[in-house]
């Protein structure tokens, strides 16, 4: 079995430009998709064996992005730019990281606390949620002493609104709770921002350096039409998805509590499919209203992932497209029907900006209606706790996520913009950043990293992806995984797909298992070279390339696009390409005599 060493070499550089496989680009924490691919490929095929390289994947995995196996079950955005996504589909990363997270998150129990010694002082951070968990473990590992203000009764926050059928309870409680005890985090549960010493003046004069607020968006957004507020969400039977997970979660709502009701859930985002499909495993006949068409293609799509909206069909949930809801009416105080007139658009050049057709209009009758069309902060605690500016702005700098109110104070995640977990993630990783700068007395304008993506190499095919198998529909009304894992072999297979388009330079798994000593860089003798391009039609990386040189044109190698694979050096009809240092005519010489 390999082992893992870590040299720094696959970690983003601090680099103005930097050539990287478009799949890493597009994760908002940079994590080392390729490398991971590459070690997973290279698994021993028993779980006894490969129990070893699964635990040491996660902890490469673990020191950049301790939430991991939690982006297992609910993050596929690297996916999204998979360059392998038109060519048989995209190497299913999310479920590769599901598979080291069903050994590792075990391996979580036992972990040892890290050794820190913890004395540049105390930072306050207001939220458990993603970005708070962030920051709180890069500030950790920084030396300083935290503690966690979490207005519940747990850490996690919006990550427990996630439906157990997507996300185990077990798997969210496991890696929350051992991040807090290796980090050796303080967290003070039941703790509300302007609430008795837990205000930012407060914690200020207690002695903590700098405040982290991410306390995520508690509030329900209202129902409106044009500018008008939606009459008729005062009536009984009118509920927001939010505070409906929320009671979900917490186990707070009967099995069949919508058993032989007609329920109406407004909205076209994850969180609005996620409440239909709860609610239909509660036993309620669902219908969904949304602005969006169904054209995902389309501007005006519907927003949420294919797999929610494809598992909704499939469950028996009816949605009516494009569709807006023009009044909430009832009877005697309670809720009856939705009048919906036709979206004929939902963004126009300024952006989103709906309009309707009022003569195309359909009436649903229903129980409940359960309205989801996003979040909101609380304003008026902002307000009370001095960060709105003159505009009444929540006012933070984009790329230090310093307030510009109050420079001991540092916003991100939901109550600065709403966005994907992994969004709110690299959000306390950037916040923790500049604290840290700010705390150190150093300049909090950062250099922004410029990424290019690298193209998919040239072959004669490419692999299909593994199938992924989902419990039949009539068979997962319940609130049980009904999509099934990887196995080993399942896992091996889909990671040999990755077609390892970044460069070496930003993975070099094949040093840090000690199969290569180096990265051979290919050098040539332009002395030699004839400049016939032989080496520039092989090379399947866009690395070898012609120059012109004193009137002459030669071969040239950009060491950055270069994976070192050799195909150009015997391609070269004068020779004038080698690889330097290159150990593999050694090695199978060694190989011929120890098998002779």
């Amino acid at each position: 079995m390999w082992k893992t060493s870590e040299t720094g070499g696959a970690h983003v550089e601090q680099a103005i430009k930097q050539l990287l496989p478009p799949c890493q680009i597009k994760c908002p924490i940079n994590e080392d998709i390729q490398r991971t691919n590459v070690l997973i490929s290279l698994l021993p095929n028993t779980m006894e064996e490969a129990r070893g390289g699964i635990i040491q994947i996660g902890e490469h995995l673990y020191e950049r992005n301790p939430l991991f196996n939690i982006c297992g079950y609910v993050c596929g955005l690297c996916e999204l730019e998979c360059n392998y996504k038109n060519e048989g589909g995209a190497v299913r990363r999310r479920l590769l990281k599901r598979f080291l997270s069903d050994t590792y998150t075990d391996y979580l129990k036992e972990k040892p606390e890290a050794i820190i010694v913890k004395d540049r002082g105390d930072i306050a951070i207001i939220g458990g949620g993603p970005s708070g968990l962030m920051a709180a473990y890069q500030l950790s590992k920084l030396g300083y002493r935290i503690t966690i203000f979490e207005s519940g009764d747990r850490l996690g926050g919006a990550l427990w609104l996630i439906p157990e059928y997507r996300l185990p309870k077990a798997v969210l409680s496991t890696t929350v709770e051992n991040l807090i005890r290796i980090m050796g985090i303080d967290v003070r549960y039941n703790s509300k921002l302007g609430e008795g010493r837990t205000t930012v003046k407060r914690l200020i004069n207690d002695g903590f350096k700098a405040v982290f607020i991410a306390k995520g968006t508690p509030n329900a957004r209202q129902l409106t039409f044009g500018k008008d507020i939606v009459e008729g969400q005062e009536l009984s039977g009118v509920m927001y998805g939010l505070d409906f997970l929320y009671e979900v979660s917490h186990g707070n709502i009967s099995p069949d509590y919508f058993k032989n009701k007609k329920i109406i859930v407004i909205g076209a985002g994850n969180v609005a499919f996620d409440t239909a499909r709860t609610a239909r495993r509660l036993g309620g006949d669902i219908a969904m209203v949304c602005l969006e068409c169904e054209d995902k293609s389309h501007r005006d799509g519907i927003p949420a992932d294919i797999d929610e909206i494809r598992g909704a069909w499939e469950e028996g949930i009816k949605i009516h497209a494009s569709r807006g809801v023009r009044k909430i009416s009832g009877k005697s105080g309670k809720f009856e029907k939705v009048h919906c007139p036709r979206c004929t658009r939902v963004y126009n050049e300024k952006g989103f900006n709906p309009e309707f057709d009022t003569n195309d209009e359909i009436v649903l009758d229903g129980d409940i209606v359960i309205i989801t069309i996003g979040q909101a902060a609380d304003r008026e605690l902002l307000k009370k706790e001095g960060l709105l500016d003159e505009l009444g702005r929540l006012s933070a700098d984009p790329h230090t996520l310093q307030s510009q109110v109050n420079p001991h104070v540092f916003i991100g995640g939901d109550v600065r913009r709403v966005g994907f977990m992994v969004e709110a993630m690299m959000e306390g990783i950037t916040a923790a950043e500049s604290i840290n700068q700010y705390l150190n007395g150093e300049n909090l304008k950062t250099v922004k990293k410029d990424y290019e993506p690298f193209g998919l190499p040239e072959r004669p095919m490419y692999k299909q992806p593994t199938e992924v198998l989902w419990i039949p529909p009539e068979k997962r009304l319940h609130f049980q995984m009904f999509e099934k894992g990887l196995t080993l072999r399942e896992a091996i297979d889909e990671a040999k797909r990755c077609a390892t388009c970044g460069p070496c330079v930003s993975c070099k798994a094949c040093i840090s298992i000690g199969f290569e000593k180096s990265l051979y860089a290919v050098k040539v003798d332009e002395a030699k070279c004839s400049g016939c391009g032989v080496c520039v039609y092989i090379c399947n990386y866009d690395s070898a390339r012609l120059k012109s040189k004193d009137g002459k044109l030669t071969s040239d190698t950009d060491i950055f696009r270069c994976k070192s694979c050799g195909m150009c050096v015997p391609a070269c009809p004068s020779s004038a390409r080698q690889l330097v240092d290159d150990l593999t005519a050694a090695k199978i010489s060694k190989t011929l005599t120890e098998l002779a």
